[in-house]
């Protein structure tokens, strides 16, 4: 069957990504395809936070997992609503070799993610996880960028 099976949505809360995760829902409803969205809790963030929190990493670890299993239950929620299968994956680690990995793991046909995620001012010292994600993948990769204001 031509098409995509199965499409790798990365959400992070960010106004591009929660933009991906509308049209993923629309290739899922058009194509059949199952959604794997994926939340990935930053290690490197969960350092920087731990440090400047002065709390200890478990404890925002349990935090941002916490947020994360939240985000995606009502993300699937709304696919639901629309037909669309999907499956939910939280990890911890660092994003783009979390969505590598998972998206060889579970064999995905297509990756659909935002154009920016919540960490723009660390962008120009670190590179941004979409472009490392595009510089690594054998595989289709649909970047979205957010709506403009007034648009949503």
């Amino acid at each position: 069957m031509p098409g995509f099976r199965k499409i790798l949505v990365p959400i992070d809360g960010s106004a591009s990504s929660l933009e991906a995760h509308r049209l993923a829902l629309d290739l899922g409803a058009t194509y059949g395809a199952e959604l794997i969205l994926l939340y990935v809790v930053d290690s490197s963030a969960l350092a920087e936070l731990s440090r400047l929190s002065g709390q200890e990493q478990p404890h925002l670890l349990h935090d941002m997992e916490e947020s994360g299993k939240r985000m995606l239950t009502t993300l699937s929620r709304e696919a639901q609503q629309r037909g669309v299968v999907t499956t939910l994956d939280l990890r911890a680690g660092m994003p783009d070799e979390i969505i590598m990995s998972e998206a060889d793991r579970l064999r995905v046909d297509l990756i659909v993610m935002g154009k920016m995620g919540r960490k723009g001012h660390r962008r120009s010292l670190l590179g941004s996880v979409t472009e490392r994600v595009l510089e690594a993948a054998d595989l289709p990769v649909l970047v979205v960028s957010p709506a403009p204001p007034g648009t949503a």
